[in-house]
């Protein structure tokens, strides 16, 4: 038996001088362990030193998914309903165990109005 679990998350933007910032959401944990990496120091961390897992594309789209359900305040299971899946199938997503192909890619543009590409 499945249960769903809220997990509080904090937004982060990163970004360079002028450049559009980027979002990701992250576990208060590792809010944390950014904050003490920050402030010890006067100099910026590289995201992808802290969040190695967005060097691999296929867990990057992972965290985009993850991101936007829990932004828009959903559980895996009624995610999961909506597009027809299944709650694992949500899961697996979400860790980058699945790939999203191209015909969920559209059905989660239709249902978020993000564009499917982004999920390929």
């Amino acid at each position: 038996m499945s249960v769903a679990v809220k997990m509080p998350l904090i937004e982060i933007a990163i970004g360079s001088h002028g450049a559009k910032k980027k979002l990701y959401l992250v576990s208060e944990d590792k809010a944390n362990a950014i904050e003490t990496l920050l402030s010890d120091t006067e100099e910026y961390v590289d995201a992808l030193d802290v969040f190695p897992d967005l060097k691999d594309p296929q867990k990057r789209i992972g965290i985009t998914f993850r991101s936007i359900r829990t932004k828009t305040g959903l559980t895996q299971k009624q995610l999961a309903t909506k597009l027809g899946l299944d709650q694992a199938d949500v899961s697996k997503i979400e860790k980058g165990i699945r790939p999203i192909g191209k015909a969920l890619a559209k059905k989660i543009e239709k249902l978020f109005k993000i564009d499917y590409r982004r999920f390929l």
